[in-house]
């Protein structure tokens, strides 16, 4: 009786370190990069200002917008929005593959208005001056200085002078700062894309998922043998193993850290999946062309009859829909220049803001939207759904919970449907974009992945989270180097 527990022992022992030894690989790895991340995110270059440059204008002194469009021989349009340049407003109009400036107060044009708005905005940010701008460029696709959880598509990449390389990418539409990346930033970034995300492999998305998620399973089955041996062989191993050798040090500390890679290996590996499905869906498309004829000269004197803030037209055919944010309002609730979590403070600690005017018009016609009638009728029009089947509908002025600072756009409208999973969809009345789409699953997978994988929890102090978890993940790390070492060292 007593050689067959101890070649159980031994079978568990076996399966123990040679699925250890593999397993090591994927522990260093995402060990070491999961500790760098907190110090990433406090070296992340922090903006001058985090709230756009807006001044007050008033539409019923500003040049008539239907008559500039019909002056210019602009038939559609994709979206209308007031941008501040030079001390100066301007009608921010989007065409297809191009955006033109006209004054609002005298309705001339002003060339290459873009790209000095890009500049402008920029220089706002982050603090400097148009000599120190090195390059200008617009960017539509992401890239590996611009990942694709900056979410903003298209922007502009102004580069600056200097040592540290900044880089500031914009959003002109609404005058908003994606992110701010220097040399460094972006050197710590790429070291983390190839231990987190394991980046050397994305030229094959299947490939990198594949090996990713067989790595996991081994960390997995590495801890659950681990612990399977501490409890078989809790009796005979203290008289076996040397008191503070690297045996002792292994299989005591390789206890307690074994229960944190079961908790980080299994949430990393829902979210590597989750997030792999979420990829997979379908695209809402948004951008739609105006017909300039809906914009008439009756609508245009019945909404524009006062002070604003921001102005948004866009829409699709003979239909529009505005956004205006009164005077009244105030800046709370635009979206903050949030950059790293270590900013988050800036729009959380903010009082609740006056909510935006929403209006539908036509040729003739002028409806204010309430944001449930608002959510009817972009889902109806825009994502051609005839029966969304709304359930509620509110607005989200701060980053909090589910809609974190991650998805950029701010402020936007929380509907929830009735649709399966519960699907709850995030829409910015401003542009028409869908900022977010959250099911059941998602929302379970970003509690898990916010709270049990990154540790994100808002009543502890994010300097004890982040010591917590640097500690975790270099204990990882080093159970594994531990590990691995103990294996070569058996068999040299």
């Amino acid at each position: 009786m007593a050689i067959k527990h101890l070649s159980v022992q031994r079978g568990w022992l076996f399966w123990h370190q040679w699925i250890g030894v593999i397993a090591c690989i994927g522990m260093v790895l995402w060990g070491l990069s999961g500790a760098s991340h907190p110090i990433i995110s406090r070296l992340q270059p922090a903006p001058k200002q985090f709230m756009p440059p807006l001044a007050p204008v008033d539409l019923s002194q500003a040049v008539s917008l239907p008559a500039l469009l019909q002056q210019q021989a602009i038939t559609q349009f994709q979206h209308i929005s007031l941008v501040q340049l030079d001390g100066q407003v301007y009608y921010r109009i989007a065409l297809a593959g191009a955006a033109r400036y006209f004054s609002v107060m005298n309705g001339e044009e002003r060339a290459g208005a873009e790209k000095a708005a890009a500049i402008s905005l920029a220089n706002y940010y982050t603090g400097r001056d148009a000599p120190s701008v090195r390059t200008v460029e617009a960017v539509t696709d992401f890239a590996p200085d611009y990942h694709p959880v900056n979410r903003l598509l298209p922007v502009w990449r102004v580069a600056y002078t200097g040592d540290e390389g900044l880089r500031a990418y914009v959003d002109t539409e609404q005058s908003r700062l994606a992110t701010l990346v220097d040399d460094r930033r972006a050197f710590l970034t790429k070291v983390f894309q190839f231990g987190h995300n394991w980046s050397f492999l994305q030229a094959c998305s299947i490939l990198q998922l594949a090996v990713a998620t067989v790595v996991l399973v081994l960390i997995l089955a590495s801890a659950i043998t681990g612990i399977t041996l501490y409890i078989k062989q809790r009796r005979t191993a203290p008289y076996r193993l040397k008191r503070w050798g690297l045996q002792w040090w292994h299989r005591e500390f390789g206890l307690w850290v074994s229960l944190v890679i079961l908790l980080l290996a299994s949430t990393g590996l829902f979210h590597l999946w989750m997030s792999d499905m979420q990829q997979r869906r379908p695209l809402l498309h948004t951008a739609f062309a105006s017909d300039s004829a809906a914009l008439s000269a009756d609508v245009w004197s019945q909404l524009a009859t006062g002070q604003v803030l921001k102005l948004d037209i866009y829409g699709r055919g003979a239909t529009l829909f505005w956004q205006i944010i009164p005077v009244t309002a105030g800046t709370q609730g635009l979206p903050s220049a949030q950059v790293a979590a270590m900013h988050q403070h800036h729009a959380a600690m903010s009082p609740a803001p006056a909510a935006p005017v929403l209006w539908l018009t036509g040729p003739h016609a002028v409806t204010a939207l309430t944001p449930q009638a608002y959510a009817t009728a972009w889902l109806a029009n825009i994502a051609e759904t005839a029966q969304p089947g709304i359930e509620s509908v509110q607005w989200v002025t701060a980053f909090a919970n589910e809609y974190g600072f991650i998805f950029k756009r701010l402020p936007v409208l929380k509907v929830q449907t009735t649709q399966a999973q519960h699907a709850c969809f995030y829409l910015e009345p401003a542009t028409g974009a869908l900022a977010a789409r959250v099911d059941d699953n998602d929302g379970l997978e970003g509690f898990i992945f916010a709270y049990l994988h990154k540790w994100s929890f808002q009543s502890v102090s994010k300097d004890v989270r982040d010591v917590l978890a640097i500690f975790a993940a270099l204990a990882v790390s080093l159970t594994g180097v531990l590990g691995a070492y103990l294996f070569a060292r058996k068999r040299s």
